[in-house]
């Protein structure tokens, strides 16, 4: 509702001084026609272009397309002076969050902390700051800014219990250990496999070896060790051994990055949530 009250504001300014246009662009915004919206700024005189208000309605506009990069650079160019200020600190900083510059992010939270005297946003900016600490596995960070959660607005309540869970979960991972994976693997066809919590491949990558292994084993007794039977299956068997060894190591990092990743995206929502529900 605050953004419809404003944009009703701003047209009622823009339509003083500008051209039909200016006013065309809001209905457009408002619409959801992004598409045209996009159009008609691209058909704007140079003055109009450089209007806080405009700049706000296309960062936007290419905030809901998923063009993050434009959308940061457009609210970007929103001026202290304007009504929409607040709204394009937090959506350039969630832009950048998104194409993970975290530490970008950060500085534009906490240069707009140190600059502005209103006080209305203090728990989003504590929400969103932990949340960047956490995407940049600063705990200690985390921490300081965890002391300031409390109850606060319903709007990031619930994110601030999230991410201690998120947090807490962070800090009790264990990474395993690649070599461990590799080494068990050398000794056990698919304990590596298992060891990284892949029990299904570990299990197949037993079985596979193994059976390749006794297949060699049984031509060698029988047809002795130089028969093609025997180097075929023996070939085969070390190719699959060796891919088990290097495929357990790989299981390891993959867990490790599918881990990071979720808890990643788990962050990113924590601290969208709130400024899409305060800034609507």
């Amino acid at each position: 509702m605050k953004n419809l009250h404003l944009l009703s504001y701003s047209i009622f300014q823009l339509f003083s001084y500008s051209a039909g246009d200016v006013e065309f662009l809001f209905y457009l915004f408002e619409g959801r026609n992004f598409d045209e919206v996009i159009l008609l700024y691209d058909q704007m005189s140079p003055e109009n272009k450089q209007n806080d208000s405009v700049n706000y309605v296309l960062g936007m506009t290419y905030y809901y397309r998923q063009e993050l990069e434009k959308s940061a650079y457009h609210l970007s160019m929103v001026s202290e002076s304007s009504a929409f200020y607040d709204n394009s600190v937090f959506f350039k900083s969630l832009c950048y969050a998104h194409l993970g510059e975290y530490p970008k992010s950060q500085a534009i939270l906490e240069n707009y902390s140190a600059a502005t005297h209103n006080d209305s946003y203090d728990g989003l900016l504590t929400v969103k700051l932990a949340g960047l600490a956490l995407l940049q596995r600063d705990f200690a960070a985390f921490d300081s800014h965890a002391n300031n959660f409390g109850s606060g607005s319903f709007h990031y309540a619930s994110s601030q219990n999230q991410l201690i869970d998120i947090r807490n979960s962070l800090g009790g991972f264990r990474s395993k250990s690649p070599f461990v994976a590799g080494a068990l693997s050398a000794v056990l066809p698919g304990a590596g496999k298992v060891y990284a919590g892949q029990i299904g491949e570990g299990v197949a990558a037993f079985l596979t070896v193994g059976s390749l292994a006794a297949i060699t084993a049984e031509n060698w007794v029988k047809n002795g060790f130089l028969n093609w039977k025997t180097i075929t299956f023996g070939t085969i068997g070390t190719i699959f051994y060796i891919g088990n060894i290097y495929g357990s190591v790989a299981s390891v990092k993959v867990y490790r990055n599918q881990f990071n990743d979720n808890q990643n995206t788990a962050i990113l929502l924590c601290i969208h949530l709130p400024v899409r529900a305060m800034f609507r």
